[in-house]
């Protein structure tokens, strides 16, 4: 186990997209067998395991160390929904389902968060932390969440689009300056001294 991280995140059966993101690093941070067993399905027979290669037994543990981990991140509800998986990565898939549906649902949920993407407004009494935080909260962690992302270039013009009338000068200035590309943070620190 890495130095120092002794104990999983816990999930509290809400905010699940943040919990997936923290527990898929704490399972990196084991080992990268360990991160791997959840994404991949265990398949050795379950022979003797005197007659297993070095390859499966290290898989085997890798499996029973990531299954161990998410038994100990899960409550209870969560927990015995998936008691009778015998393996990780039908704990994994059972509680992605559960939480975030099916590949159908999650579609439908991109296709949503897009939508609401492209009509994203900043308030005239918003700050523009309060603005950011909504952003990057609720709709681009939400994609990143189901798999979907937004890269940096999308985020700025979003950010700049979303600017209420009152930021019209500092928002044409900025869709001028369009030419060299701005990372978010320095448009985020711009738009703090406007």
């Amino acid at each position: 186990m890495a130095e120092g991280i002794k104990t999983p995140p816990k999930f509290d059966g809400l905010n699940f997209p943040i919990w997936k993101v923290k527990m898929t690093v704490f399972l990196q941070s084991l080992e990268s067998r360990v991160a791997k067993a959840v994404t991949k399905p265990f398949s050795a027979s379950l022979g003797d395991e005197d007659t297993w290669s070095d390859i499966v037994t290290k898989e085997f543990d890798a499996n029973a160390r990531a299954h161990y981990t998410l038994l100990q991140a899960l409550n209870d509800d969560d927990t015995s929904r998936v008691t009778h998986c015998k393996f990780v990565y039908e704990i994994w898939t059972h509680i992605l389902v559960t939480h975030e549906g099916t590949s159908q649902v999650n579609k439908a949920k991109i296709d949503l968060l897009r939508s609401q993407h492209e009509n994203f407004t900043m308030q005239e009494n918003e700050s523009i932390d309060d603005m950011v935080t909504k952003f990057t909260k609720k709709k681009t962690n939400g994609l990143a969440s189901l798999g979907d992302s937004i890269d940096n270039d999308q985020k700025v013009r979003m950010i700049i689009r979303a600017l209420p009338p009152s930021w019209e000068v500092k928002a044409t200035a900025l869709k001028e300056n369009d030419k060299e590309e701005i990372e978010l943070i320095g448009l985020i620190g711009n738009l703090k001294i406007h």
